[in-house]
């Protein structure tokens, strides 16, 4: 199955993206595990999206579309904002206490660490595309077990 959103760039979108992230999850009955790290990455994205791609601006568009392929959902999020290169961003240091860390990077961290795999293109012609990947369960399927 495959299911698309477009939203403009704007912050108040980001529960329109949650609510598309949780209805898509839901249609697929996968794990609340699954669900909730798919939300956490595609709202970080997508707030990335509105604060670097488009620097504030709320007319951007953004398109995000989900599918549920072979036990793995594949996220890809595309906008035509300002690329960036993620190996620009710090990785934070997550054993430094609250004080001691440095700001930013935290959103791209939680998506490395959510999701299976992270990949970011930028084609000044298509846009800037960010496809996510996650292998994922059915609540209705029986888990395995190897012995």
């Amino acid at each position: 199955m495959v299911a698309k959103l477009s939203v403009t760039s704007e912050m108040k979108n980001l529960t329109a993206v949650s609510d598309f992230v949780t209805e898509f999850a839901r249609q697929q009955s996968l794990r609340e595990e699954d669900t909730f790290a798919l939300q956490v990455a595609v709202d970080e994205a997508c707030a990335n999206v509105i604060d670097h791609a488009y620097l504030g601006r709320s007319d951007g568009p953004i398109r995000i579309q989900c599918r549920l392929s072979d036990g793995e959902v594949t996220v890809t999020i595309v906008d035509h904002g300002e690329p960036f290169d993620p190996r620009s961003v710090p990785r934070p240091d997550t054993a430094a206490p609250l004080e001691k860390r440095q700001e930013g990077g935290l959103g791209l961290y939680l998506m490395e660490k959510l999701m299976d795999s992270v990949r970011f293109e930028f084609d000044p012609a298509h846009g800037n595309r960010l496809t996510m990947k996650r292998k994922v369960r059915r609540e209705d399927l029986p888990v395995c077990t190897s012995s």
